[in-house]
């Protein structure tokens, strides 16, 4: 059963039992009402002074001696009207009777027996005031026969309103439903749901939709990498296989054979890179962070030596405020040494690279060419080369993996240029 179908049926019972509830107990009502009014009746003819009644008319009389015999009609006499009528039972009382007659037809009274006294005060017997209840019976059967004819039809409508509540209801889901279905079909994440109103099922369209969006984003990001990484991984290897190639002929004079043996050993440290910064990049949200408290100056000192010893032909000029943050310092380490090479490959012969922390900002200057302004909003991309870099060895990966290294600390990566170099900024917003 569909869950349309169950939900309709779910408030087509709901109703319907609330229906059946407020007919019932309409009918209750009715009926006490109509009996309450005739046992009023009863009583007041018992306690008038109305003669006996001939058999055959609405209303019948019939006195008990206290010797059990009686005067009037010959209504029948229970044992508990007997007992009244001797005076061993002085409580009045009402009940239902079916008496038949000579004919033998049957027919429903309702009776209110009572003792009775003389004008003295004296103790007579008993008095059963009997009244046909055949008009009563009537009324209630037509009561009975409207409330289950507009109670079945009540239920009926009620039923047709559910299910049309209910398809209107769910529309919502079944755009829903279509549009994961369609997703998982194609595989097209570009799908979305029309979202109407700001209800429950709108939000859940709208989560949806973010849900896409995100995956949509995330599928490009990789399908994106997998698309850069095989062409940036393409130069390296054909060098280093040409080279190699070469060698193993072994046609090669000894000088060129030492130039293609360190020309393969340049572009297998390019290769190792490049795969060391995919595989950084590829981590992406699902890097677990290890983090510990620490000095960023002295962070950034170790990763300024390390820079030293790599390009020896640099001047670093260092302004290092003591600062403590929590970070995880193998990935601040690379970002940060990411900077530096990037101030390094940029700076002119001589030029000082100024390196400076404080308040948890790493801040490293060049005085190089600088950054074009085009260029600015995507210099923290994947595989971004500028076009005055592209002479420049490298592959776009290491000021995107300062961003991602900021970000995951929940910072932020920025750079202002000039003509007087570029100013690279890490703020690390965690700094204690």
């Amino acid at each position: 059963m569909t869950f349309r179908a169950r939900l309709t049926l779910y408030v087509a019972a709901a109703i319907a039992m609330t229906v059946a509830a407020a007919s019932l107990a309409v009918w209750v009502v009715a009926k006490h009402e109509l009996l309450t009014q005739f046992d009023r009746t009863l009583y007041q003819q018992a306690t008038g002074e109305h003669g006996p009644a001939p058999f055959g008319h609405n209303t019948f009389t019939t006195y008990i001696r206290p010797d059990g015999s009686t005067v009037g009609a010959p209504l029948p006499v229970s044992a508990r009207a007997l007992r009244v009528a001797t005076g061993k039972d002085s409580h009045s009382y009402f009940t239902d009777a079916n008496v038949a007659d000579k004919s033998g037809n049957t027919f429903h009274f309702r009776e209110f027996i009572a003792p009775t006294t003389d004008e003295a005060g004296n103790f007579t017997g008993g008095v059963i005031v009997a009244q046909s209840l055949q008009p009563t019976d009537h009324a209630l059967a037509r009561i009975r026969f409207w409330i289950l004819l507009v109670g079945g039809i009540g239920i009926a409508v009620a039923a047709a309103l559910a299910a049309f509540v209910a398809t209107a209801a769910l529309r919502p889901v079944r755009r829903l439903t279509a549009a994961a279905e369609t997703v998982a079909a194609t595989g097209n994440l570009a799908e979305r749901v029309e979202v109407d109103g700001d209800d429950e099922l709108a939000r859940l369209a709208t989560r949806f939709n973010g849900m896409l969006a995100a995956l949509e984003d995330s599928v490009g990001r990789q399908r994106r990498l997998v698309a850069d990484a095989s062409h940036e991984l393409r130069t390296p290897l054909t060098a280093a296989r040409t080279n190699v190639d070469l060698l193993r002929e072994g046609k090669l004079p000894d000088d060129e054979r030492r130039r293609a043996m360190d020309e393969a050993s340049v572009e297998l440290d390019a290769l190792t890179t490049l795969v060391a910064d995919l595989v950084e990049l590829a981590r992406g949200e699902e890097r677990k962070l290890r983090v510990e408290e620490l000095q960023l100056d002295d962070l950034v000192a170790g990763v300024v030596e390390r820079a030293k010893v790599r390009a020896p032909h640099a001047t670093f000029v260092t302004a290092l405020t003591p600062t403590q943050v929590r970070v995880d310092p193998v990935l601040l380490e690379r970002a940060v040494s990411n900077l530096l090479d990037n101030a390094i490959k940029y700076s002119p012969p001589g030029a000082p690279i100024e390196v400076s922390v404080r308040d948890g900002e790493v801040v490293v200057a060049d005085h190089g060419p600088g950054v074009a302004e085009e260029d600015i909003p995507r210099i923290f991309d994947r595989f971004y080369r500028a076009a005055a870099a592209r002479s420049k060895p490298g592959a776009g990966l290491g000021l995107a993996i300062v961003r991602e290294a900021a970000e995951a600390h929940g910072g932020r990566a920025t750079v202002e240029s000039s003509t007087k170099g570029a100013r690279f900024r890490l703020t690390l917003p965690a700094a204690v």
